[in-house]
């Protein structure tokens, strides 16, 4: 009995020991962690961050693991240099595979893709694709990363030769949606919902831009109609003659727009659209056809409808001359300028016109947030009705986020 309890004691042995020696590897990571912690966020702190999560995985500590991963990954978002964030961010996706989560390493590498494709430059774009397919290719996913291969190829290739003038180069299209709504009821029950639309398509000699938001807003304290619609859209299509000039065709729409209505109650509703065909003079461009400032001048027909205080005041259509300074992403150092400047007289009514001017100026504070600053103004000559804001003013201010 004596011999068989010893050689059963000498064979739980090494495991007893192990289990120590875990116990003793966890306390001293511990210790460490402490003093990763007072690091302040940087590169080297994410480093050390994903040595440590390693570290913890290989006693077993999975959870822990991961939770500094979690957070090497949130201080790695924060960062403005593109080159370090995408680097680190195939680093972490390679820990995730190392510890047994190659799930979780494939969605950081797809959510990479999307950023490395919003990247301008071409060449560092090409770079960053071909880190990612490496990245890819050691997670086992061979078919991934011979796409990533052929685009990054593809990409450098473009990036060394010179890019011509005119035509320019066709682009996919771009397009960002957004949805809003809200919903408040007491005595009275208001709600509205709708979406806000940017798309943009480039071909060699045209492209089109398309910038709106269109609403759908419910009152019950309405005496005629709940519904209202709301919109405001912007539409412009471009046929290039060359890098200078353009055929333009502009479509705008407000239906009881805040900015361009005469009034604007609850049973009050003004429509006004206007067409504008022309030519177009290019004083500026920048990377892209996208990036512009062309002065434009054009004719079509104006819509105009203005229903107030439960009486139509307004159901014409006038011949119109539209005078433009049409700018987009206008670049001043890293700030962007978009400018909207027109004066739009009736031709058949000189004393009916609209001056407009649009300026939105937004500002860098890091790689995804801006500062977004708005000054609006809109004079309507024409006189609705006896207490007709002619003159219209709007200033904002605010910081937005880009995904």
């Amino acid at each position: 009995m004596t011999n068989q309890s010893f050689y059963r004691e000498k064979r739980n042995l090494p495991k007893i020991l192990t289990k120590n020696d875990d116990t003793n590897k966890n306390a001293q990571l511990n210790r460490r962690l402490e003093g990763i912690e007072a690091i302040e966020d940087s590169p080297l702190k994410v480093m050390l961050l994903n040595d440590l999560a390693l570290s913890y995985a290989k006693i077993n500590n999975i959870d822990q693991a991961l939770a500094l991963l979690s957070q090497s990954l949130s201080i790695t978002k924060t960062f403005e240099d593109m080159v370090s964030k995408i680097t680190t961010l195939g680093t972490i996706a390679i820990n995730h595979h190392k510890i047994g989560k190659t799930q979780r390493g494939i969605k950081i590498l797809d959510q990479t893709i999307e950023q490395i494709n919003s990247i301008e430059n071409q060449s560092l774009q090409g770079q960053l694709l071909l880190n990612i397919g490496f990245k890819y290719e050691e997670m086992g996913q061979k078919k991934r990363s011979q796409t990533l291969f052929a685009q990054s190829q593809t990409l450098i290739e473009k990036a060394s030769q010179p890019l011509p003038e005119y035509p320019f180069l066709a682009t996919e299209t771009n397009l960002k949606l957004g949805l809003t709504g809200n919903f408040q009821s007491f005595r009275d029950t208001t709600a509205a919902v709708g979406i806000n639309l940017n798309l943009y398509k480039q071909w060699t000699r045209e492209d089109i831009a398309i910038d709106g938001s269109l609403f759908l807003n419910f009152d019950s304290s309405r005496a005629v109609n709940n519904y209202r619609p709301n919109s405001l859209i912007f539409s412009s299509y471009r046929r290039h003659f060359d890098d200078q000039w353009s055929f333009f065709a502009n479509v705008f729409n407000s239906t009881n727009q805040d900015l361009f209505a005469a009034k604007n109650d609850d049973e009050d509703l003004t429509i006004i659209s206007n067409l504008l065909i022309g030519a177009g003079l290019n004083l500026w461009r920048g990377n892209s056809p996208r990036d512009f400032l062309d002065f434009q001048v054009g004719i079509g027909p104006r819509y105009e409808y203005d229903f107030i205080d439960f009486e139509e005041r307004q159901n014409n259509i006038h011949p119109t001359l539209g005078v433009l300074l049409l700018g987009r992403n206008f670049s001043v150092g890293k700030t962007k300028l978009n400018q909207t400047f027109a004066i739009i007289p009736a031709l058949d009514d000189l004393n009916n016109y609209t001056i407009t001017s649009d300026t939105n100026l937004s500002i860098p504070i890091s790689d995804q947030w801006f500062l977004r600053n708005r000054v609006f103004m809109r004079y309507r000559n024409e006189v609705i009705y006896e207490d007709n804001p002619q003159l219209e003013f709007l200033f904002t201010t605010g910081v937005q986020y880009a995904f």
